[in-house]
């Protein structure tokens, strides 16, 4: 049996201390492994965020445990955890190619491995035909599938994605989300996505929650 990507035991996160403090993350105990197929929805403000990035190990926890049993080294670095931010904008000045391929060239890849990993990205999500575009000529779907490329471009074995369809419409969201879980499927990967929306029925095997801080499964 493979390790799983990460696994919590009561991990928490606190802002602040004292009276001011604020607790985002309460007591998560998970496991995700390259066949986790998860969806974690609650209100803004409920935690989502703050656990991907304790999940990617952009944040360490206050208290609890979190670890990486199949990466080495531990915690992993971001060319093994494909992290889908909300803020997660394109440079405007670069083409599609070119916003794709920075990750890639910053963590010292070049020439035809930078390359193939970009065509092989861009054409997972649909966007093969839209390297050379510019982001502002591209539609609102086309912009969100292009910063899904460059989180997918270094293959990633876990995909972290937080509102990856945000201020799409449902259509677009649900057909984005479908790429998604199939880019996973494709790379072997395991996936957990946070959102504030329903996701659609039968897309994800595992239904989460996130109340107050609090993980809970639905199924």
């Amino acid at each position: 049996m493979k390790p799983p990507l990460v696994r919590t035991d009561e991990l928490a996160h606190t802002y602040g201390s004292g009276l001011t403090a604020v607790v985002a993350v309460h007591g998560v105990t998970c496991v995700i492994g390259e066949e986790t197929r998860a969806v974690v929805t609650g209100r803004a403000g409920a935690g989502k965020t703050t656990l991907l990035h304790l999940l990617a190990g952009m944040k360490k926890p206050t208290a609890g445990t979190i670890e990486w049993p199949a990466f080495e080294p531990s915690p992993p670095g971001p060319d093994l955890i494909g992290l889908v931010l909300q803020d997660g904008g394109l440079l405007r000045d670069l083409d599609v190619r070119l916003n794709v391929a920075l990750p890639l060239v910053l963590a010292g890849r070049t020439g035809t491995a930078v390359r193939d990993a970009v065509d092989g990205a861009l054409e997972l999500v649909g966007l093969a035909g839209f390297a050379k575009k510019a982001p502002r000529d591209l539609t609102g779907e086309q912009i969100r599938l292009a910063i899904l490329a460059r989180a997918l471009a270094p293959a990633p074995k876990l995909i972290l994605a937080d509102d990856p369809a945000g201020w799409l419409d449902q259509r677009e969201g649900e057909r984005l989300l479908g790429r998604l879980v199939q880019a996973a499927d494709r790379l072997a990967a395991g996936l957990l996505v946070a959102t504030a929306e329903p996701a659609p029925a039968g897309l994800f095997g595992e239904q989460w929650a996130m109340v107050d801080g609090k993980l809970v499964r639905d199924r």
